[in-house]
């Protein structure tokens, strides 16, 4: 009887001594994105938007908040090539949101309350002269979103947000690749 209580109690210690399941981060590498030469002297980085400190808005409770993610991608991946010309990228909105919905098709142990993570960035990207004339502009817009449920665990809601963030970045460099070349082909190499 001994025996078995103390091959019961080493099971019992194998079995709670599990590894916990372990949620991988999401990496943040530039150089999966497309790269651009841009005929200019400099890029330069104008970041017009205000963080906003209020609900719904939660940037800024980020560890990285989504407008230095684009300044570490144009940073990472746009590059002046030549002596004339100034490029200017402006960040006019790069926000994420939190807002809390009912979700009406719930089943019965399905949480009926979820959160609703929204990414909206707005960039323009202009090209000036030295002489400060303007020669090129255009605009990105982008907007992402996705959902999780309310009681979740902060790794999880980290990882949501962050691959949230991930794929808009992935969504504004193809948009950018598109609108540059459109607009500014003669000064992309």
């Amino acid at each position: 009887m001994k025996k078995l209580k103390i091959i019961l109690l080493f099971l019992f210690f194998i079995l709670a001594c599990q590894p916990i399941e372990q949620i991988d981060k999401i990496v943040f590498d530039n150089n999966q994105f497309a790269n651009f030469n841009i005929l200019s002297s400099s890029v330069e980085i104008d970041e017009i938007f205000e963080k906003k400190i209020s609900e719904p808005f939660i940037g800024y409770t980020l560890p990285i908040d989504p407008s230095q993610r684009i300044v570490n991608w144009v940073n990472s991946n746009f590059k002046p090539i030549g002596n004339e010309n100034i490029f200017i990228v402006s960040i006019l909105d790069a926000s994420i949101t939190q807002i809390e919905f009912e979700n009406k098709l719930a089943k019965n142990f399905d949480e009926k309350n979820n959160y609703k993570y929204e990414l909206f960035y707005l960039l323009e990207f202009n090209l000036f002269d030295d002489s400060k004339n303007l020669i090129a502009s255009t605009l990105v817009e982008i907007s992402r979103s996705t959902t999780s449920g309310m009681y979740i665990s902060i790794q999880e809601k980290e990882k949501i947000i962050d691959d949230l963030i991930y794929q808009g970045l992935a969504d504004v460099s193809m948009e950018t690749k598109k609108q540059l070349t459109s607009y500014m082909e003669n000064y992309i190499l």
